[in-house]
């Protein structure tokens, strides 16, 4: 036994002086760049590596940049909610159903034609006064009123010289109509003139024109 042990210990230090207990390259574990310089440090939130620490800022920073967006879109909503509510409470200005153009164009149309048709015919100066020289007026007032109302301004002006026209012209043709008691011409014009003055009238007494859709409040849902 004590030669055999003699032996075995002889044995062993021939290899150990050969390398012949060498673990082979190819059963070696491969050597990264990073295994040298990866140092962990210890924290009490746990392990982490330091070649970590530039990501986990960027991490850090990118979350705060959330959160703050994320505030903003909040007081974004918020300031809409709170704009919306104040529309909802502003009262909407009131106006007419219809413009006074709609019908003061063609009633100005209307009365210059045929008081240019009548003045051919009779030659007569009273369809100059009492229809080319109103129905002119008229219409050129219509005119500027739309011009107005398209431009967003107000057109009360040109609502109250047309009204004022209208009543004018349906005092003298009623006189005109109870004078001759001719429906036409002077019935005819003193009633449309007298529904005319009663339309501008409603425009007036209702706040004006109704504004532009582009310039239109939305109604309250």
């Amino acid at each position: 036994m004590a030669v055999a042990s003699t032996q075995l210990h002889g044995m062993a230090a021939v290899a150990r002086r050969h390398g012949a207990f060498r673990v082979p390259t190819s059963c070696r574990l491969p050597h990264h760049p990073l295994a040298s310089s990866t140092k962990l440090s210890i924290s009490t939130s746990g392990v982490g590596g330091k070649p970590f620490g530039f990501g986990a800022k960027i991490a850090a920073k990118c979350a705060n940049e959330n959160t703050r967006a994320e505030e903003l879109n909040l007081r974004s909503n918020q300031a809409g909610e709170l704009v919306a509510a104040v529309e909802d409470v502003t009262p909407q200005k009131r106006s007419a159903k219809i413009h006074d153009f709609c019908f003061g164009i063609p009633f100005g149309g209307l009365l210059f034609c045929m008081g240019l048709l009548g003045y051919f015919f009779s030659r007569s100066t009273v369809s100059l006064v009492l229809g080319v020289a109103p129905g002119l007026a008229t219409l050129f007032l219509g005119i500027l009123s739309l011009k107005f109302w398209r431009s967003g301004r107000s057109s009360f002006l040109f609502i109250l010289g047309q009204a004022a026209i209208s009543a004018v012209l349906a005092w003298k043709y009623s006189h005109a109509y109870l004078l001759t008691n001719r429906i036409l011409p002077w019935g005819f014009y003193a009633s449309l003139s007298t529904a005319m003055a009663c339309f501008y009238a409603y425009v007036l007494l209702a706040g004006g024109n109704p504004p532009p859709k582009k310039l239109a409040p939305a109604p309250a849902s």
